[in-house]
């Protein structure tokens, strides 16, 4: 399966318009136009243990002296948690910003289609590669193999946070004394049970890193 639930979209008009060094101003709609998800590891923004940032597609480190791409330029930004950010800096394959890719290194906009065609999550979450290209993302540009833990659990949590959606809204269609409800109910407590239990074992990983 792919590693983002659903392919970003960045939206062709902003509704801001920033200047400057005030890129961050559009993080409300890249959360948005990314589905509340990182572009990269596809984690959920909604947890305590998650910061979400404003990423350079391209670095500004190459295109701040040419000035081909503007700070704020929203086609060059990209939703992403602190951990990817982290991880891909300094890691542009070229010296410059037209060359993404140079002989199995290098980035492909997570907005592309063709980002799938290269890593994919396993059925326990974690993510693998389909090309050499897709295996230095994960072994080197995001270190997704190091990070296994952290991003399994990320995924599992996800996973029942979105069952718990669906059982709300099972629920409030039913007759709270049918027995329909009451099952639905009890299903609904044993996947809160077992969200909380990786929740916490997810916070015990993070305070040990």
């Amino acid at each position: 399966m792919t590693v983002r639930d659903k392919l970003p979209v960045r939206r062709l008009v902003p509704t801001q318009n920033p200047t400057g060094e005030n890129w961050s101003v559009h993080k409300p709609d890249l959360k948005i136009d990314f589905h509340d998800h990182c572009a990269y590891c596809g984690s959920y923004d909604g947890y305590r243990h998650t910061y979400f940032e404003v990423d350079h597609f391209v670095p500004k480190s190459l295109f701040i002296v040419r000035g081909k791409i503007g700070l704020c330029q929203y086609d060059n930004l990209v939703y992403s948690c602190k951990f990817c950010n982290n991880k891909k800096l300094s890691k542009w394959p070229s010296k410059d910003e037209d060359v993404r890719i140079l002989n199995d290194t290098g980035f492909v906009d997570p907005c592309d289609a063709d980002f799938d065609n290269h890593i994919f999550r396993t059925a326990d979450g974690a993510i693998m590669w389909k090309t050499p290209l897709g295996k230095w993302l994960v072994t080197k540009a995001f270190k997704f193999d190091e990070r296994n833990s952290s991003i399994k659990l990320l995924w599992e949590l996800n996973q029942r946070r979105k069952m718990l959606e669906t059982f709300a809204t099972e629920l409030a269609k039913r007759d709270v004394n049918s027995q329909e409800y009451k099952d639905i109910k009890r299903r609904a407590e044993q996947i809160g049970w077992e969200y909380f239990l990786q929740d916490r074992e997810l916070m015990n990983y993070y305070n040990s890193i």
